[in-house]
């Protein structure tokens, strides 16, 4: 599964933030690495409380999974 944005060159982050994933493997492969960044979404307070939720429940989601699982 690839990225769905057509763009084959890896997006690089600011420093000191992962870049971009390419594709799904690599998201889950990295995924200590944005897992910071998706619990940090899940605390702003600017983000409705279903919004809130939705982003802990797919933190636990990719917590949960193997990478057999994405095949």
């Amino acid at each position: 599964m690839g990225r769905s944005d057509g763009d084959d060159e890896q997006a690089t982050g600011p420093p000191g933030e992962p870049a971009a994933p390419s594709d799904l493997i690599d998201f889950y492969r990295r995924w200590r690495d944005f897992r910071p960044a998706a619990i940090g979404l899940a605390r702003r307070s600017d983000m409705s409380v279903l919004e809130q939720q939705t982003i802990r429940w797919l933190i636990l989601l990719v917590d949960r999974i193997s990478e057999q699982d994405l095949r």
